[in-house]
């Protein structure tokens, strides 16, 4: 099975260093980094030429923010899993992500333990028979 191709989104260069990282000591196997991007005009840009099967995109950046990215990502790349991260109160962003498009929301305070199960549940949701698009 190939891993899974993962373009990250944030506008933390330090975010998406020790994201990465992470990712790529822990879960090689399962995840390619494909992609990272610093702000949402450039996840954008990176998401349509490198076609990932997954975004990690944050929802609070200045210029253009993952909650107005995310419908942008999703009527251009309609298949695309996108998971929508924050540090902030998680509740009302997670509301937010759901309603702009996103197919999960994990909190940067749990990314550690959420992260990979997150990324699993969107991975079945996409490859299910059936499967509905958002």
């Amino acid at each position: 099975m190939r891993p899974i191709s993962l373009l990250l989104v944030d506008d933390s260069a330090t975010f998406l260093y020790f994201v990465s990282r992470f990712l790529r000591e822990q879960y090689s196997d399962e995840v390619m980094i494909t992609g990272l991007a610093e702000g949402g005009e450039a996840g954008l840009a990176q998401a349509q030429a490198l076609r990932p099967d997954l975004v990690l995109i944050d929802l609070a950046m200045p210029g253009l923010p993952g909650l107005k990215a995310i419908p942008f990502l999703r009527a251009a790349l309609p298949n695309l899993g996108i998971i929508a991260l924050s540090l902030l109160e998680p509740n009302g962003y997670r509301q937010a992500a759901f309603a702009a498009g996103a197919d999960e929301f994990v909190s940067k305070a749990t990314l550690a333990t959420d992260l990979l199960p997150a990324i699993r549940r969107v991975m079945q949701a996409r490859s299910s028979p059936g499967e509905t698009e958002r």
